[in-house]
């Protein structure tokens, strides 16, 4: 009996060590996976516009509901929000995000939420059309319009919904998205039905990254236009001692001098710590700096300017411009100048980034622009230097309206009109087979326009003349010495009833199909078989030679 008493005992206490065991392993199993499981909100992601200095831990940092410990599955969550950047360490200044909305960590057994948007990578023969009605089975009418317009607003890098490649990576919506969303965005135009080019394009035209020659062309280039030199051949001696020197062999290790500086570009990714250690011991204007072969021309710039006293490198915020009569204006991606507006160097430098098709600026704006110190540089994504041919211009001999005297001013102006006109023409007042007498009359322009006659007279006519010329049918215009000519012209143009518009014009070259730039000057506008516009400044010959080849219009000076 009290065997059977004790045996019951130790098997009572192994039943309860028994399930105390399986509750804790329970227990611990559930644990580990409340710490290890989290779910995403499914609220839409957002997009966020890159400001000046920012970096992707502060901009996670400031999201709703970031802690310490889940900022590393919000990298994670960006990251798959946004395939086609490469290299989150070098975000610029207008770069369009996707972030993950406000995070709730569950305590639950739930897996990992899928997000709002599937990544889908273009192939050949792709449309955005034909991926919105294959992939999300849409079949067609204002619901594929309404689809397209959330794709854009998935894809603000798509700048034209007609214009896609192969390789990119395009975001799109799932499920249910249209009837969830609050509302449509913008609209847009119906696209083309038209095939994607076969051209791989995954990042920014300035941020593509070009060969080692074409890049290294790009900097020497630059660093040229700004008064320095770029030595890539040969080799760069530094005496350590007077009995001791570094040899550089500069094919390997590119050498730039400017603004009393000489940097070293290391390309080869050689890590030769101990080079650079030595020329920041022994000179403090020599600089040792590694350009990886990820950098893209912008990067490996900012490098070199960085270790410059005067230069800097920025992002173009506005359309840079030089000049007054004409004003060029032109839109560019990135300015380098002084750091200091007020001193030294005055040159500025801006670089224009281009695709391999894209419209080049003409010669005349550059050769302009290069005449008031500012020099424009347009680098190709595809080729790097990209710069059109010359333009040669058929152009007629300047007309240039003196000024010494009204009468001739007033000659030539009609000349310049295709009008005919005689100077210093004497005008019958009285006959003397009629009158008795004779009474002539010196009219400094006389000239037939429109089968009328008309008079130019500098000089004070008495009322009766005047009413007697009248009489005759003669049309009298006067000007006068004393005022100035752009008066005179307006008179002389009024007196003939031809159309004309004083103020100031500009000229876009957007609307010629060329790149993003305006020339903008004060003119009087004549319209007569062509446009005339009248200036009272030297215009510039090459651009004399633009407007007429690309506006028809002709420039006459006064």
């Amino acid at each position: 009996m009290r065997k059977t008493r004790y045996w019951t005992v130790i098997f009572f206490i192994l039943t309860t060590m028994l399930f105390y065991s399986l509750a804790l392993a329970e227990k611990e199993d559930t644990a580990q996976l409340t710490f290890r499981k989290t779910a995403v909100s499914k609220k839409p992601a957002h997009t966020y516009t890159v400001q000046e200095g920012d970096v992707l831990s502060e901009i996670i940092n400031n999201l709703p509901g970031v802690t310490r410990k889940n900022i590393p599955n919000y990298y994670k969550m960006t990251r798959e929000l946004n395939p086609n950047i490469t290299d989150f360490d070098k975000l610029y200044v207008g770069q369009k995000i996707i972030l993950p909305g406000k995070s709730d960590l569950k305590t639950e057994r739930k897996e990992i939420a899928s997000p709002v948007a599937q990544n889908y990578k273009v192939k050949k023969g792709d449309t955005l059309i034909h991926i919105i009605r294959r992939n999300l089975r849409i079949k067609g009418g204002s619901q594929t319009h309404k689809t397209l317009l959330l794709v854009k607003s998935l894809n603000p890098e798509i700048q034209d919904v007609n214009r896609i490649y192969i390789g990119q990576i395009v975001r799109l919506p799932e499920g249910q998205v249209l009837k969830k969303s609050g509302g449509i965005p913008e609209a847009l135009p119906e696209p083309e039905d038209l095939a994607v080019k076969e051209v791989e394009r995954v990042a920014p035209k300035d941020t593509v990254v070009l060969p080692r020659p074409a890049r290294l062309q790009v900097v020497k280039h630059v660093v040229t236009q700004m008064n320095g030199t770029m030595t890539t051949a040969g080799n760069y001696y530094l005496p350590v001692s007077g009995t001791e020197q570094i040899t550089i062999d500069c094919s390997v290790i590119p050498v730039v001098e400017i603004d009393n500086q000489t940097i070293f570009l290391d390309t080869g990714n050689r890590s030769i710590d101990h080079l650079k250690k030595i020329i920041r011991e022994y000179w403090s204007n020599f600089h040792l700096i590694r350009i990886d072969d990820r950098d893209d021309v912008v990067t490996t710039l900012k490098k070199i300017f960085s270790n410059t006293r005067n230069y800097e490198i920025v992002k173009s915020q506005k359309p840079v411009s030089v000049g007054s009569r004409p004003s060029l204006n032109v839109v560019v991606d990135w300015i380098i100048s002084s750091r200091k507006a007020t001193t030294f160097p005055s040159k500025i430098q801006a670089l224009r980034f281009v695709d391999t098709n894209s419209p080049l600026l003409p010669r005349p704006l550059v050769k302009y622009a290069a005449g008031h110190s500012l020099v424009l540089t347009e680098i190709s994504s595809g080729k790097g230097l990209a710069q059109k041919a010359e333009e040669i211009y058929s152009l007629p001999l300047k007309t240039l309206l003196p000024r010494s005297s009204v009468r001739d001013f007033s000659h030539a102006l009609m000349a310049s009109l295709n009008i005919p006109a005689e100077k210093d023409v004497d005008v019958k007042v009285f006959d003397i087979k009629h009158d008795g007498y004779n009474l002539s009359l010196k009219a400094d322009v006389a000239a037939t326009y429109g089968g009328k006659k008309y008079l130019i007279f500098s000089r004070n006519v008495s009322p009766e003349f005047i009413n007697m010329l009248q009489k005759s049918g003669n049309q009298l215009i006067f000007v006068s010495d004393r005022d100035d000519p752009a008066k005179n012209m307006e008179k002389i143009l009024r007196g003939l009833n031809i159309n004309f518009t004083t103020g100031n014009f500009n000229f876009s070259g957007l609307e010629k199909n060329q790149p993003p730039y305006t020339l903008s000057f004060r003119a009087t506008r004549i319209k007569t078989d062509k446009e005339l516009y009248l200036v009272n400044f030297n215009f510039n010959d090459d651009l004399r030679g633009l407007m007429q080849e690309t506006w028809s219009a002709g420039i006459i000076q006064y």
